[in-house]
């Protein structure tokens, strides 16, 4: 049996078509068997794909100590003072895990009545500690910020 080489040319550029389709993904991601390392990595590609997307989510925390990069996402962030009553806190970021320069330092209260609770704009870089005094919200920015 003879192929005319039209036949052929026609069956390359089919074969070439079908090997461009992009093979579907699983629908699930299998967690189980990630490392630490491979999940921290997971959650860090979401979290910058949330950004990238502009998908604010606030997240209410107790007052403490949190390091970017491992208990919050490395971000920007608009930072909400939580504290009622008499309550009041520093809120402070270092670099390099607590034990580099100080990069934000404010004190935050309880509003008096009436008033809009304080809000601040922070950025967490990968490895700075971030300490609130205060129980707070942190919501993730995504769009420009005037101040």
């Amino acid at each position: 049996m003879k192929v005319s080489g039209l036949f052929r040319r026609f069956f390359c550029l089919l074969l070439i078509c079908l090997l461009m389709i992009p093979v579907a993904v699983a629908d699930t991601v299998d967690l189980a068997s990630m490392s630490n390392e491979e999940i921290i990595s997971f959650l860090n590609g979401v979290n910058a794909e949330i950004v990238r997307r502009g998908i604010n989510k606030t997240a209410t925390l107790p007052q403490g100590t949190y390091n970017a990069g491992i208990d919050i996402p490395a971000g920007k962030y608009i930072f909400t003072c939580l504290a009622v009553g008499d309550d009041w806190g520093n809120v402070t970021v270092y670099s390099d895990g607590g034990q580099g320069k100080q990069i934000l330092w404010n004190v935050v209260s309880a509003p008096e009545e009436g008033e809009d609770p304080t809000k601040i704009f922070i950025t967490l870089n990968e490895g700075d500690q971030f300490k609130s005094g205060v129980p707070f919200s942190l919501t993730i920015m995504s769009g420009a910020v005037f101040q």
